[in-house]
Order: C-alpha cells, then structure tokens, then sequence
C-alpha cells in the first residue's frame, strides 16, 4: 500500500528538505528512548524563547508535543525562518556540539513540550550507547541538506519561483490529497512565507494572487491548495 507522501510525489524526486520539519526520528525509536532518559521534560508556552541567537550553546532540545520556529534575525529585526518543527524533531543540537553560541534564535509557536539535553550528559551517554549517535546524526544530516537547499533558492531563484517552489516543498511534507488538489494543511501566514523564502510579505502576497490567477493554486485563510501539480513544477523549473 502506498503511503500519502508516496501518493503526493510525481514528477519530483522526494527529499526532506521542506522548511516545515515533521519528523527526524524515523526508524531509530528504541536510541530515542535511550536519549529521552536523560532529558528534561519542560512545559513552553506560545511565544517563549527558548533560547536566542548568540546564547552560549550548553543544550539541545526535542519536540515532544508541539511547535517551534527557528529564526535568525538581523539587527534591524527581519526575520528569515530556518524551519518550522513539530513532533519528533530535534533543534539546536549542530551548536551545542560545536560549543559555539547558537546562530539561530528558537520561539514556541503554541504550548508545547520540549525535552532539554545536558552536551555533557549526552556525549557520556554516547560513549556508553553510541547506537545513539545515527539519531543524531540523521537530524543533522536533514538539516544541513534543508540549508543547503535554502540557500539554492536563495540564490538561484526568482520571487515567483521562490514562493512556489516552497509550496511544492511544503505539500510533499504536510500535504493531504482533497477533492480538487492537494491542501497544505498547516496554517502558514504570508508573513511565515516571507520570512521562510526571504522576501517581504507584499511581494509574497502578490506572487500567492499570481499563482492562483494562474489556477495552479487556490488560497483559503492560512491555507493553500495546490491544484496543478504539474504545471506548478513545471512553472518553478522554466527558465
């Protein structure tokens, strides 16, 4: 039987490079438990930091339950958005075992639990179960090809092309299949939008109006529908 996300992808080779981060455990369960029963369980509500950009990295965290942005912020206040994170995802864990201070500042987006892991602890607890490090491992590996490609965008592609290519990411993560296309059923503002693609959220309203005058797309409140598959990779891939 196919899975949903086997169901979604078409033309498009899958990769785990949406900016909206559902899951990096995957099939190593029985190391997370190993990991979890050295953290600290601790309870966050919408809007608290756990920690900020340029803070002296001592730990990394695990989303239990719950969501969490994480963002780097220039001195006049824009935002670019690195990920958005769910259940069963790591963050800060490249800082803390570098020992440099967190380049990105973490926000709770809703309540939230969060587990907190000592660096200390924990490369103890990988010397004694290094099982443990392929977990770790895996996370960081997702997040580096989720930059890198960050940074292909970025650099390579226009505004337009920029917004739907985002989209298509976006479905392949978080998309379920309705009558009519595929519904990105998490609510994203135009403002995460354009602080994910990295422009203003104008010129991501305007491209989201051109896509649907298009009929590639249709918009509802804080939810989008693709409704061209095709013809929207295609869009992104013209030259």
């Amino acid at each position: 039987m196919k899975t949903k996300r086997a169901e979604n992808q078409t033309s498009l080779p899958y990769f785990s490079d949406s900016p909206y981060v559902t899951d990096n455990v995957g099939k190593f369960t029985d190391e997370l438990d190993t990991l979890l029963a050295i953290g600290r369980l601790r309870h966050y509500s919408s809007g608290q930091i756990v920690y900020l950009q340029g803070e002296e990295s001592t730990n990394f965290y695990f989303v239990r339950d719950g969501k969490v942005k994480v963002s780097i912020f220039k001195e006049n206040g824009s935002e670019k958005i690195l990920a958005i994170q769910e259940d069963n995802t790591f963050f800060g864990e490249s800082a803390a075992f570098d020992r440099y201070p967190y380049f990105a500042t973490a926000t709770v987006m809703e309540e939230s639990d969060i587990y907190a892991f000592d660096i200390e602890e924990t490369e103890a607890l990988l010397k004694a179960h290094p099982e443990v490090s392929l977990l770790i491992i895996t996370s960081i590996i997702r997040k580096l090809r989720l930059l890198g490609l960050q940074v292909e965008g970025l650099s390579f592609l226009d505004a337009q092309k920029r917004v739907a290519s985002i989209l298509l990411k976006l479905m392949h993560e978080v998309g379920e299949p309705v009558a009519g296309g595929i519904l990105i059923k998490k609510r994203i503002t135009h403002e995460d939008l354009a602080n994910i693609t990295g422009l203003s959220r104008v010129t991501v309203t305007n491209v989201l109006n051109y896509l649907d005058r298009l009929k590639l797309i249709t918009k509802g409140r804080l939810r989008y529908t693709i409704i061209d598959r095709a013809r929207l990779e295609s869009f992104v891939r013209s030259k």
